[in-house]
């Protein structure tokens, strides 16, 4: 039998793979996209595609005698990264067609309540052995889903594992964009957000809480630029590209970053 020829590189065409599923077309990291596949390439030997993903948090076992609970065991499979999968698919057979080794690099998002949510709730105390079970547990849920959705050249991060924890550098935060995470976070403690209005904080706390949650997303950029690779950005309606912004604050260029599921009205919007 003979033996089946790998495709040649074509840098061109793998640019063109992703450059293609980027929704925002005057994108600011397109120019970083080349010069990040051929570091990678040199490097590693293949290029990293990274998703954020985020568990779907028991807020209501907050107030319960287990608040460990609060941390998922296992993947939901109705979740948002489910309707992500076809696309990733898609990017990775393309890729691979141009002769672009790949790899999936999956960052839980696990521990942003330890670092700017708990801390402010009065009286919250769990056991720190059963709750770090529970997030090794969901890692390895994600582990076995992503292996029957992709095969095995993919790798699941857990950020509280990892020691991803708020940047000791002063965050660059923008008025505007501290006024918008303030007012995310009242949705996110009223009673149309996850929890339920059970929580109530002051202006000054949620202020301190957006400034944690910036040292910690900075972090993660430089836990993302360490790894390398391409982000495909996966947060909600209009915050997608904050969000990227939120990871450089502290100084890290963390990693090029395209948008392939903003919803087309957002699109309209910004045009």
């Amino acid at each position: 039998m003979k033996e089946r020829r790998k495709p040649m590189f074509s840098l061109e065409k793998t640019v063109r793979a992703i450059e293609s599923r980027d929704r925002i077309f005057n994108n600011p990291d397109r120019p970083k996209i080349s010069d990040t596949i051929e570091k990678q390439l040199g490097k590693i030997g293949f290029l990293r595609l990274c998703i954020f993903v985020c568990p779907k948090f028991n807020t209501e076992a907050i107030f319960s005698g287990t608040p460990e609970k609060y941390m998922p065991t296992k993947t939901d499979p109705d979740d948002l990264f489910g309707l992500r999968i076809k696309e990733i698919r898609k990017l990775r057979q393309d890729l691979t067609k141009a002769g672009l080794p790949n790899e999936i690099n999956i960052v839980i998002g696990d521990n942003d309540a330890e670092e700017y949510i708990f801390p402010f709730i009065e009286g919250l105390s769990f056991n720190p052995d059963a709750y770090k079970k529970r997030k090794a547990l969901y890692k390895y849920s994600f582990e076995q889903r992503c292996r029957r959705e992709f095969g095995n050249r993919v790798v699941v991060w857990s950020l509280a594992e990892f020691g991803v924890s708020q940047d000791e550098s002063e965050p660059c935060i923008p008025e505007e964009s501290l006024q918008k995470e303030i007012v995310f976070f009242r949705w996110l403690f009223s009673g149309k957000g996850p929890y339920r209005g059970t929580l109530n904080f002051s202006k000054e706390t949620l202020v301190t809480m957006a400034k944690m949650k910036y040292r910690l997303y900075g972090a993660q950029g430089k836990f993302l630029e360490g790894l390398g690779g391409i982000l495909l950005q996966t947060e909600g309606p209009g915050v997608w590209l904050e969000r990227t912004n939120m990871l450089r604050c502290t100084g890290s260029l963390a990693i090029p970053a395209i948008y392939p599921w903003i919803r087309a009205e957002e699109i309209e919007r910004r045009e």
